[in-house]
């Protein structure tokens, strides 16, 4: 229901048009990154190389069947963007001269990938992987926007795409971690300030996000700058929501330990 609501809202009427083209509107050459590596890595080759490596690592972990599920996640949600991409047109009721872009493949891969990955991760080490990948998916995020490739309504339909596909592959595939060879194990700190800090980033950019767009819509003539920066904000706080979600989901915040007396006798 997301993608079909933000697609509605944002691209099929001309204020949510006009109001996203203002964002784009504020794109200046002194705000581009100085280079668009980050964005380059995704492409189909690392895309498949990904996918080969989390088989390699399911397969050295004895979870084959976990790999196979992280794999339906990337392959599945870069497909789906691809094939959404091509059948939602975007019609031109705003006099924009931005092509069409919804959803922003970059965004759905640097997601798909984090929970793809997260998948096969050893319990203990989630945590850190889950920080190193959202901090680079929330600059994947940022980065199309302030070039000007894609819109916010871009953003969050490539991240309601990775969040369907990852629930999907939860609820039917495999079971991720059963917590035989001690993955629940390991302080509990750490995994609470990762909760924390997604919980804050999300509020924080969400906050600052409202209050750029209300600077930037205030008064006669629109602020393009302070809209940019709203749509810098709601890109990022997309991000940040949606995997708050996957981790809260996954139980991440308050795991018990392995009951040793549980697990199988060594032979």
């Amino acid at each position: 229901m997301i993608v079909p609501s933000v697609y509605a809202a944002a691209v099929l009427t001309s204020v949510g048009q006009r109001v996203e083209d203002a964002a784009l509107g504020g794109v200046r050459e002194s705000d581009l990154f100085g280079s668009d590596t980050a964005l380059n890595v995704i492409s189909v080759p690392v895309i498949l190389l990904l996918v080969v490596v989390i088989a390699a690592v399911a397969f050295a972990r004895r979870r084959l069947a976990v790999g196979l599920g992280a794999g339906v996640v990337v392959l599945a949600s870069a497909a789906t963007s691809t094939l959404v991409k091509r059948i939602a047109e975007r019609p031109e009721i705003a006099q924009s001269t931005t092509p069409n872009s919804f959803p922003s493949g970059h965004a759905t891969i640097a997601l798909a990938a984090l929970f793809a990955v997260l998948m096969v991760t050893p319990r203990r080490f989630r945590g850190v992987v889950t920080l190193l990948g959202t901090a680079y998916a929330v600059f994947v995020a940022n980065q199309t926007v302030v070039y000007g490739w894609h819109r916010v309504s871009d953003i969050v339909g490539a991240c309601a795409i990775a969040l369907f596909w990852v629930g999907v592959v939860r609820a039917v595939g495999p079971r991720v971690d059963r917590g035989e060879r001690g993955d629940r194990d390991g302080s509990r700190a750490p995994r609470r300030v990762v909760t924390t800090i997604l919980l804050i980033g999300t509020a924080v950019t969400f906050l600052v996000g409202v209050v750029a767009l209300v600077v930037g819509l205030a008064g006669g003539s629109h602020d393009h700058g302070a809209i940019l920066v709203a749509g810098r904000m709601a890109s990022s706080a997309s991000v940040l929501a949606v995997v708050s979600v996957v981790w809260l989901a996954d139980r991440q915040h308050h795991a018990d330990r392995t009951d040793t007396a549980a697990l199988p006798a060594p032979r």
